[in-house]
């Protein structure tokens, strides 16, 4: 086992590095990804609970068979983990190779796993991933053996993760995309006997930077004819069709073809249809009443109508009326020209005619692109963990951001750059506050709030608050008073004299706002009121508002002109608030599912974005109140929005360590009536 710390190669059974003395015994959290230690039950950096030791992750530098060290974790589940690792054979020659070494730490899963592995160790092409090993094995840390699989590590991403970066694809690029899963597909179906993928879905479709793709996950595929017993919890909704919900050996061909469709109608309109699962479409078409699947169509006018036609045939609740292969599937799709000839031939005539049509397709992208009213612009890594707040400089050239990972980020967005680190908590950094163009207060779990130049990196000054763990820090636009929330109350300062005021609350602040008179303050605790606090006095204006929040107020943002108050809670619900009057003006619920993470409004005050837990950013026009544009996520929650100070463009942060900047082009959008 190699020490992380000196790179000491120690025995397998050791617990400490018998050079350096560091525990050697470590573990990756589910959730960020980042390492702890074996003994830790709560990770450090996002605070989330870690598995209990039958289902304990393995951790970096942990070697597994003499010959795969542990270097990074790539996904995990409920039945197991994927690690990136190094074969250390090859280093005696010179050379690095990666791979992904596969576990399964849930013996209810096991025979799944073990057919996985039989399955791939048989099949042999160029888009279905390589297995080159085998074998059980009980790491230090983990109380009982585990069996592992060697496969080829496919570098690049998801399909998922490109239609979460750009929104839907296009008709043609999606099709260019899949051809080689039509391959895939093509060659299971043929095998005596067939393989049934039977989880088929943009997550298990993955794309090298060559744009080659791969067909993965094996762990429910069936061979042949007969019944299944796999439960069904192993079909993905909306991807598995309605005959794998009944398991009764009825999935074939035709199974995959539906779900590779669905991944198809994905990728076309950028959304998941979630209300339109196999039964309840099936339900909904027997009694006769409308499919729960909007056409296609209606979403995306421009698909052509031959793709129309064939995903709706494919994507039929009646088996028998789907197409008879996946062969005659790929046939109603593709164009005729393009099955008509080889590959060679097809590539030839692309060749010959791009010159020509280079020219036109690059101005009809560029307009397309131009009306697109959210367009990713660019896109910052370099965060060791979650990013909980992102914010522009008051010129909009620059964005501060604050991590799980204890440190505060200066990036040069138009460029990807991250120009300085910020670092001296002791623990994760919850939100920021501007207070003047050179001057940033970060707030944190330890306690404290640092005042930073963050033009030059320079700490300022460490003021503790005193509440607690920290949870939110606000600024008044003229930089007069410094407001921080945590578990026990409110720490309010009057600058520069750094002079506070601790005022004890009977529950936790979870965010807080200042009203654009820089004299008002919303305070959201964790029972679900809303206070307005006059900070000059130190005291609420009158009681709190109406209950509306049930559980914590997790958002909160005052309109630019100070009439409107926005909230959100832990409760998934969003209300807006009429200060003049202290009343609910709208509450508006059922349009996420989970925690609302952040709100905000644009500068000029004509719309509102929230994103939450659920993986979703919508965007709201303030006239009425109607939602104008969905951005669908993925697997890792919205943290943070930030609009910057000209409303051109919008930042989020996200748990999987990134901020995303966007284009925001709401011109396009429709207007009210």
């Amino acid at each position: 086992m190699y020490c992380l710390d000196c790179g000491h190669k120690n025995s397998s059974a050791a617990k400490h590095c018998v050079r350096c003395g560091k525990s050697l015994l470590t573990q990756f959290c589910p959730e960020c990804g980042n390492l702890c230690d074996v003994t830790e039950t709560q990770c450090r950096h996002c605070r989330q609970s870690l598995p209990l030791p039958m289902q304990r992750l393995l951790g970096k530098g942990m070697v597994l068979a003499n010959r795969y060290r542990i270097e990074k974790l790539l996904g995990c589940g409920g039945f197991g983990a994927v690690y990136l690792a190094t074969d250390m054979t090859f280093g005696q020659i010179g050379q690095e190779r990666k791979v992904a070494v596969k576990e399964n730490h849930d013996p209810s899963a096991l025979n799944a796993f073990l057919k996985e592995a039989g399955l791939l160790a048989d099949l042999h092409h160029p888009n279905l991933p390589r297995v080159s090993d085998f074998f059980t094995e009980q790491p230090p840390t983990i109380p009982q053996p585990r069996p592992y699989m060697v496969m080829d590590y496919i570098a690049g991403e998801e399909l998922w993760e490109r239609i979460q970066r750009q929104g839907k694809l296009s008709e043609q690029e999606v099709l260019d995309l899949l051809v080689g899963i039509f391959d895939a597909l093509e060659y299971l179906h043929g095998l005596q006997p067939p393989i049934y993928h039977r989880d088929i879905k943009p997550q298990n479709i993955r794309i090298t930077p060559e744009g080659r793709t791969f067909l993965v996950d094996f762990g429910i595929a069936k061979v042949g004819g007969g019944t299944t017993t796999t439960s069904s919890r192993a079909a993905t909704p909306p991807f598995a069709p309605p005959e794998q919900y009944r398991m009764a050996g009825e999935t074939d061909d035709k199974s995959d073809q539906y779900a590779l469709a669905m991944t198809i109608y994905v990728a076309l309109t950028g959304r998941v249809p979630i209300h339109a699962e196999a039964p309840k479409r099936e339900q909904a078409v027997t009694a006769g009443n409308p499919d729960p699947l909007e056409p296609i169509e209606n979403l995306v006018p421009e698909v052509s109508q031959r793709v129309r036609i064939a995903l709706k045939r494919a994507l039929s609740v009646d088996k028998s009326a789907r197409f008879p292969s996946i062969v005659d599937f790929r046939k109603a799709l593709y164009p005729p020209l393009v099955m008509g000839l080889t590959r060679r031939q097809l590539f030839a005539a692309i060749a010959g005619t791009a010159a020509g049509i280079s020219i036109l397709a690059f101005v009809g992208y560029q307009i397309w692109k131009w009306r697109q009213p959210l367009w990713l612009v660019a896109e910052l890594k370099g965060h060791g963990a979650g990013v909980t707040w992102v914010a522009f400089t008051p010129d909009g050239e620059k964005i501060l951001s604050a991590s799980h990972d204890k440190t505060v980020r200066v990036w040069d967005w138009r460029k990807s750059k991250c120009e300085r680190v910020l670092k001296g908590h002791t623990d994760s950094v919850r939100c920021l506050a501007l207070l003047k163009s050179n001057l940033l207060a970060s707030a944190s779990w330890d306690g404290t709030v640092r005042i930073w130049n963050w033009r030059n990196g320079q700490c300022l000054s460490v003021l503790p608050a005193s509440v607690g763990q920290l949870h939110a820090i606000v600024a008044s636009k003229d930089g007069r008073w410094l407001v921080a929330g945590g578990e026990q109350g409110l720490c309010i300062w009057q600058l520069p004299e750094e002079q506070s005021r601790i005022f004890r609350l009977p529950t936790a602040v979870k965010s807080l706002a200042f009203h654009p008179n820089g004299r008002i303050l919303a305070v959201g605790d964790g029972r679900g009121q809303i206070w307005l606090w006059d900070v000059l006095s130190g005291k609420p204006v009158g009681e709190a508002l109406p209950s509306a929040h049930r559980g914590a107020v997790t958002a909160l943002a005052f309109h630019p002109d100070g009439t409107l108050l926005f909230s959100g809670g832990e409760d998934a619900d969003l209300c807006v608030w009429e200060i003049l009057s202290r009343s609910l003006q709208k509450q508006l619920t059922g349009w996420h599912q989970r925690e609302i993470r952040a709100v905000a409004f644009r500068p000029d005050g004509q719309f509102a974005v929230s994103c939450s837990m659920d993986d979703r950013l919508r965007l709201w026009r303030t006239s009425d109140w109607q939602v104008v544009l969905t951005r669908e996520g993925g697997r890792n929650w919205a943290l943070a929005l930030a609009f910057a100070p000209s409303g051109n463009f919008l930042a989020s942060a996200s748990k999987d360590e990134t901020i995303k900047v966007w284009r925001v082009k709401l011109e396009q959008l429709p207007q009210s009536r």
